[in-house]
């Protein structure tokens, strides 16, 4: 097929848009769809030169066409995945690389898109940092594309000829519109459900190169008012995906309907591009985008290892300049490789059949071994001595000889004031090297999570009832309920403790990413507005009307993200929603406590953890950034107004800091999150600061 270059153009403002809004330049925030276009590109070009080769020839040699895919592809790929492995060795935190280690595998087995997509639905895993081979997904999709498509063109051609009366061309066009209409119905069924696979998954990204597909065998009309209307509607193409490069942002619900816009206006370009001398080639044929769209493919692969590796270099997030300086770098790199890597191989027709498929063989257990060396040789983190487990001890126990069924105070007891730092935490604030004998250590962190998660008994994302998830002394008629999202399922550990120990009946009622108070929220994870929430609040307060819950601990992760705007939510959008949380509740004679929030670290606390071992306080986030002012004004209006709020913050931060170990106990999980350990530990001060309240709240006065 004679080479257009109004391609190499569309290749090179598609590379131009990724690396640019990945570089963070403003303006820029839909440039991720520059994958969109390469989709619908890779589409047309490989159905152009499938159906070109079966008119030519009257038959497609499946062997030729892997060959080529193989020259062209795998060479680059394999060198960045490499190098990315062996920089990251270098510069990145080293509980990344494990990870990263696992990536160069799926790398290896064109399986990075699966990874990736179960990485993001996990929402124990979604807050990680990005990996630097995370935009490896893209070529995952095309790679199993190019696995399926040339089989079934193959296949349903079996007998057509460029005369019959089901010819080439419209038996793939047939396909190609049933492949994308069933792709997109798919996928956007798929976005109620999990964005993070409607995003990553082949079958749901199979339209955007079918549209390519079908746009590659629609008939060439010579006719001069066609090719003016082909024309017109290629710069129309063209502004469309330069509006939605500018337009669309992370609020765009992607790859949703609006994915249809740089589709089609991609198809439209390829379509018209050239189809008259005023076509969009006239500007696509500069030099400098024929110089880019020709090194699109290393430019591509080079930019975001950089970008990632260069940011855990400097342990912070990149400026613009410094973002531009990196896809400098990448451009570099790219001419490096297409020189002499890229063309040399792909320019080489010696290289086919069997010699390929043993090029392939060759490359892939190259890049697959170097993922298996570097799983099993993870790198050391040189560990300071041990440090002693701190002992918490409250200031109120039952006194001797008294059951715990009887009521200690004759009077309605008060939960205890904000306080001053508990010892444990001013002595954390001083500690230097990581703990030898960490608990939990830092590559198991990510683990250590409430047994609730585990059995089932917090929700997922679909639920609408809560579970029958009962603990401690299930014969007690002291009933306590524990209500919220993960950041009340991450006081379970501590609150079954004081159960156990008061003889209390202790029954949860937690779903993932769903506040108690009654307001919609958006959930990165899904890719949508929360619906499922509302269901299971008020079910939820009727189950505890059921269950007989005398006293409920209220709380929700304070940075969830608002509906509308998919940014976190302001006090003044959680104060009615919580206040009519606790009016139901004590409505239905149920006293609601609200607990403060646990602090924010901001970033993953175990990799932070693994770079500063010999200083951990680097990864301890001062108070007014763990601490939101507006939250803390809420509870205290709250609490001022007669409300029942439990503060905690002096039992994770001293007045300047939240330390992130404390004695030889991990704090946090992830970058957000109790360990169990650590909320564990602290079981005795909360057993000190709600045992009277309790007791006397529980009982029939």
């Amino acid at each position: 097929m004679q080479r257009r270059t109004d391609i190499e153009g569309l290749r090179a403002i598609a590379v131009l848009a990724v690396l640019l809004f990945h570089a963070g330049v403003p303006g820029l925030t839909g440039g991720y769809i520059g994958v969109d276009v390469f989709f619908v590109v890779s589409g047309f070009l490989i159905t152009s030169l499938l159906v070109s080769e079966k008119e030519s020839s009257g038959k497609i040699s499946l062997s030729s066409f892997y060959s080529r895919r193989v020259r062209r592809l795998l060479p680059v790929s394999a060198v960045v995945a490499v190098s990315t492995l062996i920089a990251s060795w270098i510069w990145l935190e080293p509980l990344r690389l494990r990870g990263l280690a696992n990536d160069v595998l799926a790398v290896a087995t064109f399986s990075s898109n699966f990874v990736f997509a179960h990485r993001g639905a996990d929402y124990l895993q979604s807050t990680l940092p990005p990996s630097p081979l995370q935009h490896y997904w893209s070529l995952a999709v095309e790679e199993q594309f190019y696995v399926v498509w040339p089989i079934l063109i193959a296949v349903i051609c079996i007998g057509a000829t460029a005369t019959s009366r089901l010819t080439v061309r419209t038996r793939i066009g047939v396909a190609s519109t049933v492949v994308a209409v069933t792709s997109f119905v798919l996928c956007m069924r798929m976005m109620d459900s999990s964005q993070p696979w409607a995003f990553f998954s082949p079958h749901t990204r199979a339209f955007e190169l079918a549209v390519g597909a079908f746009a590659a065998v629609l008939p060439v009309m010579t006719a001069k008012w066609f090719r003016s209307f082909s024309s017109v509607a290629a710069w129309l193409g063209l502004f469309g995906i330069i509006v939605a490069v500018v337009r669309f942002d992370e609020t765009t619900k992607f790859p949703g309907p609006w994915a249809l816009l740089p589709v089609v206006a991609t198809a439209f370009v390829l379509r018209g591009g050239n189809a008259s001398t005023w076509s969009p080639n006239v500007v696509l044929k500069m030099s400098p985008f024929q110089w880019l769209g020709s090194r699109s493919y290393s430019a591509y692969l080079w930019h975001w290892p950089i970008l990632i590796v260069v940011a855990a270099g400097f342990n912070r997030s990149l400026t613009v300049t410094e973002g531009i300086v990196c896809i400098a770098i990448a451009l570099g790199l790219s001419e490096f490789s297409y020189r002499f890597v890229e063309n040399p191989i792909r320019h080489n027709i010696t290289i086919r059949g069997l010699r390929a498929a043993a090029m392939a063989t060759a490359v892939l257990a190259l890049v697959a071994g170097a993922g298996v060396l570097a799983r099993n040789n993870p790198p050391t983190i040189a560990a300071g001595p041990d440090a002693t487990t701190p002992t918490l001890i409250g200031d109120t126990t039952i006194p001797s000889g008294i059951a715990a069924t009887t009521t200690l105070v004759p009077t309605a007891p008060t939960l205890p004031p904000q306080g001053t730092p508990v010892q444990a935490i001013v002595d954390a604030a001083s500690m230097t090297g990581l703990p030898g004998n960490l608990t939990p250590g830092l590559q198991r962190a990510i683990s250590d999570m409430p047994i609730i998660y585990n059995n089932n008994c917090h929700a997922g994302f679909s639920a609408v009832r809560p579970k029958n998830c009962v603990f401690g002394d299930k014969e007690s008629s002291i009933v306590v309920g524990l209500y919220g999202d993960s950041h009340a399922a991450q006081w379970f550990p501590a609150l079954e403790k004081v159960a156990l120990k008061r003889h209390w009946k202790l029954i949860t009622y937690t779903k993932r990413g769903c506040p108690p108070a009654d307001i919609p929220t958006y959930s990165s994870v899904l890719g949508k507005v929360y619906k499922e929430c509302a269901p299971w609040r008020r079910n939820v307060l009727e189950q505890m009307v059921t269950d007989g819950v005398k006293v409920v601990f209220v709380t929700h992760f304070d940075r969830l993200l608002s509906a509308t705007t998919r940014k976190p939510m302001w006090q003044k959008e959680w104060r009615d929603a919580i206040q009519g949380t606790l009016t139901a509740l004590e409505s239905k004679g149920i006293t609601p406590v609200l607990i403060q929030d646990t602090p924010y670290p901001g970033q993953d606390v175990p990799t932070c953890l693994s770079r500063n071992y010999t200083n951990v306080q680097k990864c301890s986030p001062i108070v007014s950034s763990a601490y939101r002012d507006d939250m803390n004004q809420m509870l205290l209006d709250f609490d001022t107004a007669g409300k029942h709020v439990l503060w905690v913050k002096n039992w994770f931060c001293t007045t300047a800091l939240c330390p992130t170990v404390v004695g030889n106990v991990l704090v946090y999980r992830d970058d957000n999150h109790m360990t169990v350990t650590y909320s564990s530990l602290i079981a005795p001060l909360l057993d000190a600061a709600i045992f009277d309240f309790v007791d006397w709240y529980s009982r029939p006065h």
